[in-house]
């Protein structure tokens, strides 16, 4: 089986800006649209993955968020935005792609978005799932700004992990193999403890990642993960309270690793607790990347999540 999207690239005009996506799928089956986190192209959910999820009968469509991939990069100081506008621009893409209701699937700050879009206009949206995410990112934002402990907040990153990411990225990188190789050392430490880590697919994806810029017509590199204007935008986006999550009406599933150093697994737990019927699915040696050994236990838990 191939495992190319059918739509590979293209573009739409989405809330103002111009968004790349791909497509896996037949356009008759229904839609699921998949939220990548932060400043990370759709290409990181990766080929098999989208492929797996489409071969199980779905439209899969993985898009380029404003400023990452081939999509519209913006001056952050004259054009600030957050989430919300995150929201705003995969709703546009649905629009453009003439996509009413989809089951929206977010990862890590993808999650924050699907949060939202799902709070905004619930009856667009069949299904949400949120993998590796949190509903407040103001932890994760603060642990690596330095910024002292608020009370009562959700637990942060280990002090360890946050000095080994900036370490790690305290230089550029020059190169597609120099860039492939940071990509996966970051995903290295972003993995946990305890997950596999297969060496070679993470650098693929990583040279994929660092050859993006390359296909741009203007030429602009947008700075990545803690750098970003799409950390910017989280540190500009008010957390989601008890009673917002409370308000959630599409059904909603949770999935989380028991080893993930950004968000512990408490951030899962708790938004468990407090949305009603929610589904959590713990597993537990994953951390925070999407590594090939847990593309089957998470498509299976989405897919029968989606036909239950």
């Amino acid at each position: 089986m191939s495992h190319a999207p059918q739509i590979a690239d293209a573009l739409a005009a989405a809330n103002g800006l111009t968004l790349a996506y791909d497509v896996f799928g037949q356009a008759d089956a229904p839609a699921v649209l998949l939220i990548m986190g932060n400043s990370a192209p759709g290409l990181v959910w990766p080929d098999r993955f989208c492929a797996g999820l489409a071969a199980a009968g779905y439209r899969v469509i993985r898009f380029d968020q404003r400023d990452s991939g081939l999509s519209t990069y913006v001056d952050f100081e004259r054009q600030p935005y957050t989430l919300a506008d995150l929201a705003d621009d995969a709703f546009g893409l649905l629009d453009a792609l003439e996509i009413e209701k989809a089951h929206i699937v977010g990862l890590s700050q993808g999650g924050g978005v699907a949060y939202r879009m799902a709070l905004r206009t619930p009856e667009r949206v069949l299904s949400l799932s949120v993998i590796m995410s949190s509903s407040d990112m103001g932890p994760k934002n603060d642990a690596f700004t330095g910024s002292p402990p608020k009370a009562g907040e959700l637990p942060r990153p280990a002090p360890d992990y946050v000095a080994k990411v900036i370490a790690l990225n305290a230089q550029p990188t020059e190169g597609v193999e120099a860039g492939a190789s940071r990509f996966a050392d970051n995903f290295r430490l972003a993995k946990g403890p305890a997950s596999p880590f297969d060496e070679a697919a993470w650098l693929a994806m990583g040279r994929a990642f660092a050859e993006r810029p390359l296909q741009r017509a203007d030429g602009l590199t947008a700075a990545i993960a803690n750098n970003s204007n799409n950390t910017k935008a989280q540190m500009a986006t008010p957390p989601l309270t008890e009673a917002d999550l409370h308000a959630l009406r599409p059904p909603v599933l949770l999935i989380h690793g028991g080893g993930d150093p950004i968000f512990p697994i408490e951030h899962a737990r708790w938004a468990a607790r407090v949305i009603p019927g929610a589904q959590l699915i713990e597993i537990n040696a994953m951390g925070h990347a999407l590594d090939p050994a847990f593309f089957e236990p998470i498509a299976e838990a989405l897919t029968g999540f989606w036909r239950a």
